[in-house]
């Protein structure tokens, strides 16, 4: 099983997880570019300039490893990264979990994303006019007040990387649409959703649900956007159901 993780993390985020998961699988771990202690090096300005970008990236690790079928448990838009890998080479991946995906994140006539273009524009703006008060501000809101120390460590994630290549990975994912890619997938996927998720809201899970053809939608309660921190044991359970021995 591969583990993939979402924007302002890296592989430490898949911690609390690890335990369990090393009894049933062989893991293998990694950082999207612009993540983790080799941020700097592994983010390539002029090829990074899309989620596109990381999933060739996925590909190529995997091909790498000499991988050529995997299961794969990802975060936030990690889950469209896995997805556009697996219209590119099926034949890799037999399962996908996706925690808290989003394959759009801005509203668009009935189609709910949870941000407004006003939102977005604001929101890039305000990571322009002061990037650490951003983070310091943004980590709360997406984690959840209830965990200071999972709201620092994301605010520490967020920081670690450059202000212009932070802000770039946010445009390309935030205005992003890969809504049509998901009647083109076939692969068993479990879609885990936060029931009250700041970033993506529960209209989005029922969404994907409705529009991957072999998927299996779980709402776990809790708050925030990161259930494999704030609630592991939850993210846990369904991945069991899903993926029972």
């Amino acid at each position: 099983m591969v583990l993939s993780h979402g924007f302002g993390t890296d592989h430490r985020s898949w911690r609390l997880l690890l335990p369990d998961l090393l009894k049933h699988y062989d893991i293998g771990v990694y950082d999207l570019a612009g993540a983790g202690p080799n941020s700097r090096a592994t983010f390539e300005d002029g090829r990074h300039t899309s989620i596109t970008a990381f999933a060739d990236d996925l590909i190529a690790i995997l091909d790498e490893q000499g991988i050529s079928s995997a299961k794969i448990l990802t975060h936030s838009v990690s889950g469209m990264v896995a997805l556009i890998a697996a219209c590119e080479r099926p034949e890799i991946f037999d399962h996908i979990s996706m925690i808290a995906p989003s394959p759009r994140y801005l509203n668009e006539g009935d189609y709910h994303g949870g941000f407004s273009q006003n939102d977005l524009d604001g929101l890039f703006g305000a990571m322009e006019a002061g990037y650490e008060d951003w983070a310091n501000g943004f980590a709360p809101v997406i984690v959840g007040d209830e965990f200071p120390l999972f709201v620092r460590e994301f605010a520490s994630g967020l920081l670690a990387m450059p202000t212009q290549t932070a802000l770039k990975i946010a445009r390309f994912i935030f205005q992003s649409d890969f809504r049509d890619i998901l009647p083109k997938i076939t692969i068993p996927t479990t879609i885990i959703q936060p029931a009250r998720d700041p970033a993506v809201p529960l209209e989005v899970g029922h969404y994907l649900n409705a529009k991957l053809a072999n998927s299996t939608l779980h709402i776990i309660d809790s708050y925030g956007h990161l259930p494999q921190l704030t609630a592991p044991y939850e993210v846990l359970y369904c991945l069991k159901e899903s993926m029972p021995e």
